[in-house]
C-alpha cells in the first residue's frame, strides 16, 4: 500500500464516516423493502464480499495463510460478528433515533472503547496513556451526543 500523509488520512477517514452515515439510512430502506433487517445485513455483507474479490485479484493479493491465522488469538475472528452487529444495529436504530443521534452515540462508544484499548495496549496495540486532555475530549464528544439528541423547543 502506498504511504499516505496525515492530512489525506484524515480526509479519507472523514469520507468513510460520511459513507457510514449514508449506509445506515440506505440499509434501513433496504430492510424495509426486503422485509427484515437481517436480510438487509446479509445483502450488505454479500455485496461487500462480491465487490472485494475483484480488488483482491487486481492488486495481486496472495491467498491468506489460514493456518497461521488459526494460531492467532481467538478474538481475531470477531471482526465480522462486530460488523454484523453494527450494520444491523444501524439499520434498526437509525430510523428510530435519527442518523445523527445514532452515529454520535456510536462515536462516543468507539471513543470510550478506543481509549481503554489505547491505555491498556489491548488487542496488540501500542500503549497510549489516558490523560486529562483525552478525558476532556471524550467528555466533549459525550456532551455532543446529549446536545444532538435534545429536541429544540
Amino acid at each position: 500500500m502506498p504511504s499516505i500523509g496525515p492530512t489525506l488520512a484524515i480526509l479519507i477517514a472523514a469520507l468513510s464516516g460520511a459513507g457510514v452515515a449514508m449506509q445506515a439510512g440506505i440499509n434501513a430502506q433496504l430492510a424495509r423493502h426486503l422485509g427484515h433487517p437481517l436480510w438487509a445485513s446479509l445483502v450488505s455483507f454479500g455485496l461487500g464480499t462480491i465487490l472485494i474479490l475483484p480488488l483482491l485479484a487486481s492488486f495481486g493479493v496472495p491467498a491468506p495463510d489460514f493456518a497461521r491465522a488459526a494460531k492467532g488469538p481467538w478474538w481475531i475472528w470477531l471482526g465480522g460478528a462486530m460488523g454484523l452487529f453494527f450494520v444491523t444495529a444501524a439499520l434498526v436504530l437509525a430510523p428510530r433515533t435519527g442518523i445523527a443521534v445514532f452515529l454520535a452515540a456510536m462515536v462516543a462508544g468507539q471513543l470510550i472503547a478506543s481509549m481503554l484499548l489505547d491505555h491498556y495496549g489491548l488487542i496488540g496495540l501500542p500503549v497510549r496513556p489516558f490523560t486529562l486532555v483525552r478525558a476532556l475530549g471524550a467528555a466533549l464528544v459525550i456532551a455532543g451526543v446529549v446536545l444532538i439528541q435534545l429536541r429544540e423547543g
